[in-house]
């Protein structure tokens, strides 16, 4: 897909590898000027030079999404330097806990679980959402996991988590609709060539995942495949669009 994303500023978190970085990565190639974030500031150099050889304008804010201090920092920094964030797309740090059967799972790590899949998403979005609302204007993309619609051996609670992101984006879509914002969310499933897909193979779960992507009649899936879709939602193509819920399984399966 091609659009024109000239004179748009994006912030896309968890963009340094994998999913985010290939959503950053199209953006910049369609005219949007894209802020990068992470952790590491070390990972995000290659990014930075290629979105830089699209000739488009790149910065890295340093933040963590789980921290709503820090994100907010590092949001306020990119309005100081350009004023304004039209897109923002809210993936990353997602790797940990690990998928593990329920029974298995220590009940104290209940929490983290919400906390990494669940709040993660949430912090981007109230960081972002004033200065949205002052602008009446805004698209917000979340990227979360297909075990938020589809029930998962291994994912009770980052499907928990992800059921969460899928609600709160229906109820958000309802509530910012008069400032001209628009959310939706991306659900996705095993991904090649992304971090994530390699902590879920190093896991307990990994034969679990491995069946699994023998059952996807187009398989593999790559960070890509999600790139285009979250292009498209960030477009002017999508603004008769929010409150939805896109699966990008493979055909894995067909929630509704």
């Amino acid at each position: 897909m091609k659009t024109n994303l000239n004179g748009k500023a994006a912030l896309v978190t968890g963009s340094t590898e994998g999913i985010g970085k290939a959503i950053a990565l199209k953006l910049a190639e369609n005219g949007a000027d894209v802020a990068i974030n992470g952790r590491n500031p070390e990972r995000s150099r290659e990014v930075y030079e290629l979105i830089s050889n699209f000739g488009r304008r790149c910065i890295f804010s340093r933040g963590d999404i789980l921290i709503y201090e820090d994100i907010k920092r590092a949001v306020d920094d990119i309005l100081v330097q350009w004023g304004k964030i039209d897109i923002l797309v809210v993936s990353g740090s997602a790797g940990y806990p690990p998928p593990r059967l329920f029974h298995e799972i220590s009940p104290e790590l209940y929490l983290e679980y919400l906390r990494t899949r669940l709040i993660s998403r949430l912090f981007p979005i109230r960081a972002v959402l004033n200065h949205m609302q002052e602008r009446e204007t805004g698209k917000i993309i979340i990227i979360t996991t297909d075990a938020g619609r589809v029930p998962t051996p291994g994912e009770s609670l980052i499907g928990a988590g992800a059921a969460g992101v899928v609600l709160v984006t229906k109820v958000l879509a309802q509530e910012l609709s008069r400032w001209k914002i628009h959310i939706n969310t991306i659900c996705v499933t095993i991904t090649v060539d992304t971090p994530g897909y390699e902590k879920a193979l190093q896991s307990g779960m990994g034969k679990v995942f491995e069946k699994a992507a023998q059952r996807m009649p187009f398989w593999p899936l790559k960070p890509n495949d999600v790139a285009e879709l979250a292009l498209f939602l960030a477009s002017e193509d999508s603004d008769r669009i929010t409150g939805q819920i896109f699966s990008i399984n493979g055909g894995l399966s067909f929630p509704g």
